[in-house]
């Protein structure tokens, strides 16, 4: 009786041990993605640095946004896909995330410096947030939800990854209204 009493402690502890192993592999790897879209998100300064204050939000014709339309669109998104899909509060005013969500167009900005520096904040600090939510492991419960792209995300791990195709690709939006700006 004490054998089997042992063996069921031992490949108890070696249970969790294997799940706290794959929490801890699957961390690391989000890890990576959060840099990735740092990454990301420092090339849109470097878009906005490039053509200057006053041009981050000209429409070029052909256009439906400006560079700092898509910069904000890419960090609201995230904060959409990841916490609002998991049924978590955003991290993100919600007056932020209404101007900058998927269907929204530009609108007036009357301080472009002062919205591009409330951005780069917000993205900050919703980065810092996300990477304390991820070592506390909060996203367990996932609505599942088709893209635009046709892609249908099924979890938490799913939606962080897609998302940096998703900045990427408006990334390239910037660069190429960059491109018509003349710069």
């Amino acid at each position: 009786m004490q054998n089997n009493k042992q063996f069921i402690d031992s490949f108890l502890k070696a249970l969790k041990f294997t799940k706290n192993l794959s929490s801890f592999v699957e961390n690391l790897k989000n890890m990576q993605v959060i840099d990735n879209n740092r990454v990301i998100r420092n090339n849109f300064v470097k878009v906005c640095d490039s053509v200057g204050i006053a041009n981050i939000i000209k429409i070029p014709n052909g256009f439906k946004n400006h560079i700092l339309w898509n910069f904000a669109h890419a960090v609201v998104t995230q904060n959409i896909l990841v916490y609002q899909m998991s049924g978590l509060p955003y991290t993100l005013p919600e007056e932020f995330v209404a101007a900058y969500r998927k269907g929204t167009f530009p609108t007036e900005i009357p301080n472009p410096q002062k919205e591009l520096y409330q951005v780069i904040a917000l993205a900050e600090k919703a980065e810092e947030q996300l990477n304390k939510d991820i070592r506390e492991m909060i996203f367990d419960d996932y609505k599942p939800y088709e893209t635009s792209f046709g892609v249908t995300l099924k979890s938490f791990n799913e939606a962080l990854q897609f998302n940096n195709i998703h900045a990427g690709m408006h990334l390239g939006y910037a660069m190429a209204i960059r491109k018509a700006l003349g710069y």
